[in-house]
């Protein structure tokens, strides 16, 4: 698999947040085609897409957006990746937007964290992060992702981690469910283009 070229890294949200946000403006992300991929899930993004709402801060958002460093630390020593803020654009298709929490220096692996109330069985992640994950390999080119999850739980301080570590699978990459995403995401750029 080839490096990604220093092109496809279109921004980067720690440099410039508003000019990350444009940049997911002008193609369709990993979230957008996952939550897209039922039918109730596709006309709220649409209509997320077309009317963008800021998302109000809550307790559980801190919690993950303080977490998310000690997670990508520790997948950092463990499975040498990188953190990652950049958005990245497909190879072949500029359109497909991806920014994965992770990239390992080779570019053949990416990471996915989670922060989540409910412990999950390694091979029973919410289909949504799955899809988010498929998408992400998709426009990277790499053939795994570490998707790490850390159980959040509540303290007389507000939330605090369940364990010491994060636990985390390693999901290869599914070219069968990509096709779908990609018909999903061809689908949903349509419309909102369309409009």
């Amino acid at each position: 698999m080839p490096m990604i070229t220093c092109d496809r890294f279109v921004a980067n949200k720690q440099l410039d947040f508003h000019d990350w946000l444009e940049a997911r403006r002008k193609g369709i992300t990993a979230t957008q085609v996952a939550h897209a991929s039922t039918p109730a899930g596709y006309k709220e993004a649409v209509a997320e897409f077309l009317n963008p709402v800021e998302q109000m801060d809550n307790a559980f958002m801190a919690f993950g957006r303080d977490q998310e460093p000690v997670v990508a630390s520790i997948l950092k020593d463990k499975f040498d990746i990188m953190p990652n803020e950049w958005v990245i654009a497909h190879e072949d298709d500029r359109r497909w937007l991806a920014t994965p929490d992770g990239l390992s220096l080779g570019h053949t692996m990416i990471s996915e964290i989670k922060t989540t109330g409910s412990d999950w069985e390694p091979n029973k992640i919410p289909i949504r992060y799955r899809r988010q994950v498929q998408w992400q390999l998709f426009v990277t080119g790499a053939e795994a992702c570490v998707f790490a999850w850390w159980l959040r739980v509540e303290s007389a301080n507000g939330f605090v981690p369940g364990w010491f570590e994060p636990k985390t699978v390693i999901m290869e990459r599914d070219d069968k469910h990509i096709e779908k995403l990609v018909i999903t995401a061809e689908n949903l750029w349509s419309e909102v283009r369309g409009i």
